[in-house]
């Protein structure tokens, strides 16, 4: 008779498969768990989340403009030499309009500081501002502006007027044809400019009034800031001044136009607030492109207004032209 005891010693051999199977499928199981937690969505979680840290940790086309624009203000304050200063001088100027072009509200801050630090640059090279003034922005650099109807009517009335005066002072006056060449910029600029949007009517007047220029053929004071300044220096700021309103007009209305889908609002809209508003179908680019010209333009026309013996000082330049 076969006892309980023997049962279980005819058993036991057959004990050690069973541990080698239970073995196998705990391997198994390990096996599928290591695969599947690698492809895990937590990891594909960690990797989306390291690399947009990585993009927010990339600085924007501002910050990068307003931190060369204060590098170049240290290089030059420590400069020991005439090419450091002019180095830094130029630099800054170029870090400013690109400040003025890529940063929200900060057109006329980078504009005129740009201005600043080519007036110190003409000052350091010894270069006539009348020729800096010509060359700034060639008239193919306005062909391909991207400016808005009225963003180039502004500007054009504006050279057109500055043209105007700074001719009537050189004939009153009887100074160098320096002054004639400037006034024959001004008003070679507003033509371009006109010809920028064909459809749109002439804004310009081709004559102004002259009692205050001939009331103050050389001194003036200047109705913002309470300076006095020469009245060919008061022309140039004043322009300048009348860019960065265009501009910032323009960005104005463009940010509050209602939607294009409202047929009524749109009917109902002014010529004027119709043509601003065209500088909201620009895409980024252009619109970089269009503030980068006119900022050029203000830079140009207000360092001229400095060399022509506006105050140049930040304080006085930057309280009068805000954005």
């Amino acid at each position: 008779m076969q006892t309980v005891w023997d049962s279980i010693q005819l058993a036991a051999p057959h004990r050690p498969h069973r541990g080698i199977a239970r073995g196998v499928i705990a391997g198994f199981v390990g096996l599928v768990v290591l695969v599947t937690s690698s492809c895990s969505p937590a990891d594909s979680a960690l990797a989306r989340v390291e690399g947009r840290a990585e993009q927010e940790t990339e600085l924007s086309p501002c910050e990068v403009a307003y931190q060369g624009a204060q590098q170049d203000r240290v290089a030059f304050d420590t400069a020991i030499s005439s090419v450091q200063r002019s180095q830094a001088s130029r630099s800054a100027s170029e870090h400013w309009i690109a400040v003025a072009a890529n940063c929200t509200g900060r057109f006329a801050e980078g504009s005129m500081n740009s201005a600043l630090a080519l007036y110190a640059l003409s000052r350091i090279e010894g270069t006539s501002p009348f020729s800096d003034a010509i060359a700034a922005v060639p008239s193919d650099a306005i062909a391909g502006s991207h400016l808005s109807s009225s963003e180039a009517s502004a500007i054009a009335l504006a050279e057109d007027r500055a043209g105007f005066g700074i001719e009537v002072l050189a004939a009153r006056s009887g100074t160098s044809s320096d002054s004639l060449r400037l006034s024959d910029n001004h008003k070679t600029l507003a033509q371009s400019l006109v010809s920028l949007h064909p459809e749109t009517s002439d804004p310009r007047e081709k004559v102004y009034a002259v009692q205050q220029l001939l009331a103050h053929p050389a001194t003036i004071t200047d109705s913002v800031t309470g300076l006095s300044t020469t009245t060919s220096g008061q022309i140039e700021m004043d322009t300048a001044r009348a860019i960065v309103e265009a501009m910032t007009v323009t960005k104005s209305s463009s940010e509050n136009d209602t939607d294009g889908d409202d047929a009524s609002a749109s009917a109902s809209s002014s010529n004027s607030n119709s043509t601003s508003a065209s500088s909201s179908n620009r895409n980024a680019e252009d619109s970089i492109q269009a503030l980068t010209v006119a900022a050029r333009i203000t830079a140009s026309r207000a360092a001229t207004a400095f060399a022509l013996g506006f105050p140049a000082f930040r304080a006085a330049v930057l309280s009068s032209a805000r954005s």
